[in-house]
This record gives structure tokens, C-alpha cells and sequence, in this order.
């Protein structure tokens, strides 16, 4: 009995490796993509789940480019983040707000209002899952 136990506990372990292990993978993966290929790939799924014109996915496109370059452009390591003020954290803060706000205007203009809507909702499903993993990490820390 006890050798099952264990056996299944093994085989329990392993297969909860092998998923960290794909979860890593495509973090890894994105880490070599530049920013004109992570743009083309996204207006391409938008432009499957929105139905987009030729000319709404190459601005939709700018615009995804536009927002990769500046998310490399203002990528800091941990110990480069901690080491900011409490007023510098706050101006990066508004700032990467200010350019969502900006990017959120600029989609309203391109799409029509069945897309836009469509837009937002697939924008507050990839909020949610996010803030859903955020809060199993916290509960694994604590």
C-alpha cells in the first residue's frame, strides 16, 4: 500500500514539473521575438477575432508596434525598479497609463463600434485571467 502511495505521489510530482516547465517555455520564447514580429503577430489574431480591414490591421499594426517599443524601451530589471523613488515609481506609473490611455483612443478611432466592443471584451478577459494568476501567486508566498 505505502508503495503505491508513494508511486502515485511521484507520478503526481512529475507531471507538475513537466507543466512548469512548458509555462516557462514560451516566456523564453517571446524573450527573442523583436518588436515588429510580436505587432504582426498580434494584429493577426486581431484581425481574425475583429474581422479587420487591410487598412485597419496596418493601423492597428502601428500601433502595436509602437506599444512593443516602448514596453522594451522602459523594461527594468528588479533591482533597477526597487531602486527608484517612491515619486519615480509613481511617474512610470502614470506614464505607462498615459500611453494606454493614448493606444485606447487610437483603437476607438480605427475600429467600428461591433469591434470595439468585441475589442474591449477580449482586453477585460486577458485582464481578468491576469489578475487571477497574480492572486495564486500571492497565495503560494503566503
Amino acid at each position: 500500500m505505502k508503495k503505491i502511495i508513494v508511486l502515485i505521489a511521484l507520478m503526481a510530482m512529475t507531471v507538475a514539473q513537466a507543466q512548469q516547465g512548458r509555462k516557462g517555455e514560451k516566456g523564453e520564447r517571446m524573450k527573442n521575438v523583436n518588436s515588429q514580429e510580436m505587432a504582426t503577430m498580434q494584429s493577426k489574431k486581431m484581425t481574425l477575432a475583429l474581422d479587420l480591414s487591410d487598412k485597419q490591421e496596418k493601423e492597428i499594426f502601428q500601433i502595436l508596434v509602437n506599444q512593443a517599443e516602448n514596453r522594451k524601451a522602459n523594461k527594468m530589471s528588479k533591482e533597477d525598479h526597487q531602486k527608484l523613488t517612491d515619486e519615480q515609481k509613481k511617474a512610470k506609473k502614470i506614464a505607462v497609463m498615459d500611453e494606454k490611455i493614448a493606444a485606447k483612443r487610437a483603437m476607438k478611432k480605427i475600429l467600428n463600434e461591433n469591434q470595439y466592443a468585441k475589442w474591449e471584451k477580449m482586453i477585460q478577459k486577458r485582464m481578468g485571467k491576469r489578475s487571477k494568476k497574480g492572486n495564486k501567486k500571492r497565495r503560494k508566498r503566503d
